[in-house]
C-alpha cells in the first residue's frame, strides 16, 4: 500500500516472520522483505535482470528465495547476503509474461526443482544444487515434463510428462 508504487507477487515467509514483495518505489523494481507485522525496517535488493519479475518461493528455512522475470531467467537470493545468483534460463521464449520456472524446493533447503524450456520446445526437469551451485537434469527430454514437487522425506520427486501426446494432438507432431 505504498503511494506511488506498484508492489506485487507478495509471499509470506515460512518462518511467518517477514513478507518479500516486488516494487518499484525506487523507480526500478527490487525485490523488498517486509517484517509481516508492518514494524521494522524493510530491506531492498537491486535486481540485475530484464526489468519486471514474479514468483517469489521462500525456501523451507527462510534463508533462500527464488524468483523469475520476464525475460524466463531463474534466479536465487541469499537473504542474509544479499547475493543473487542467475541459474539458469529457458532457451526458448513463450509468450506471456511471465513463466513460473520453479517447481519445489527440498525439505531440507538443499535442492531447488524447476522446469526449463529447452530447443524441443518441451520442458525438462532440473535440480539445482545449493551447496554445489550446480544442476542437473532430470528428464530425458522426450517427453514435456512439468510441475515437479518434492515428497516430505526428500527421497521422492513427482512430476507431470506427457509420453503419447504427439499422435493425438497433431497429425504430424514428433513429440511423442
Amino acid at each position: 500500500q505504498t503511494s506511488a508504487a506498484h508492489e506485487k507477487y507478495p509471499a509470506w515467509s515460512p518462518d511467518a516472520k517477514t513478507i518479500a514483495y516486488f516494487s518499484d518505489a525506487s523507480g526500478e523494481y527490487q525485490l523488498h522483505i517486509k517484517p509481516q507485522d508492518g514494524k521494522g525496517e524493510v530491506k531492498t535488493f537491486k535486481l540485475n535482470g530484464t526489468g519486471f519479475y514474479a514468483y517469489p518461493k521462500w525456501s523451507p528455512d527462510s534463508k533462500k528465495i527464488n524468483f523469475t522475470d520476464n525475460g524466463r531467467n531463474l534466479y536465487i537470493l541469499d537473504v542474509s547476503s544479499g547475493a543473487i545468483n542467475k541459474i539458469d534460463a529457458d532457451e526458448l521464449y513463450v509468450r506471456g509474461p511471465f513463466r513460473d520456472m520453479s517447481g519445489d524446493w527440498s525439505p531440507d533447503s538443499k535442492w531447488l526443482a524447476y522446469t526449463k524450456i529447452t530447443e524441443t520446445q518441451f520442458k525438462r526437469i532440473y535440480l539445482y544444487s545449493v551447496d554445489q551451485q550446480k544442476s542437473t537434469v532430470l528428464t530425458d527430454g522426450l517427453s514435456d515434463a512439468s510441475e515437479p514437487v518434492f515428497d516430505r522425506g526428500s527421497k521422492y520427486l513427482y512430476f507431470f510428462a506427457s509420453t503419447d501426446a504427439g499422435p493425438v494432438i497433431n497429425w504430424f507432431d514428433q513429440s511423442n
